[in-house]
């Protein structure tokens, strides 16, 4: 009777644990993503899987009134930078660029004039998945996941809350 007791103990702690080893992370890491893209307005950053940097296109935009009614935008300060970034760096960005598509947060942030435009998004094989905010404001507020991303580019980048 003793040693049902031990190997029913020993059974149901190595079922327990094994179960508990797994979570959210080993099934978001299964995805072997190729590309992500985080887009807005002014700039557009890119990242490849295979690389060793990131690329980061920018365009500032000058205001020329047509007439009363009407405005246009011209592109000025075009430009490409290159930045570096471990394969840790990315995966972590993965993680929080797959929690925004996968989860994405419907938010009452808004804002004018088409202020907080972003859209976040990944590659994998011949899908693309994207999460797109519109007029927000500051889009790095609208969830935590949206923070992080912003957090790790910061350090890397130059890049706009907005």
């Amino acid at each position: 009777m003793e040693n049902f007791i031990i190997i029913f103990i020993f059974l149901c702690t190595f079922i327990s644990c094994s179960k508990s080893s797994k979570h959210i992370k080993e099934e978001d890491t299964s995805i072997y993503w190729e590309t992500l893209r985080i887009e807005s307005r002014s700039q557009t950053i890119i990242i490849d899987r295979c690389e060793e940097y990131g690329i980061r296109d920018t365009c500032d935009f000058e205001e020329v009134k047509i007439n009363e009614s009407y405005t246009e935008y011209k592109p000025i300060n075009r430009g490409q930078e290159y930045f570096k970034i471990s394969q840790q760096e990315k995966d972590s960005l993965f993680l929080y660029i797959y929690d925004i598509v996968i989860n994405p947060v419907y938010t009452d942030q808004f804002a004018t004039c088409y202020v907080g435009n972003i859209s976040i998004g990944f590659s994998a094989g011949n899908t693309t998945q994207i999460c797109k905010y519109n007029s927000v404001g500051n889009w790095t507020t609208i969830s935590l996941s949206t923070a992080k991303l912003y957090r790790l580019l910061k350090e890397k980048i130059k890049i706009s809350e907005y």
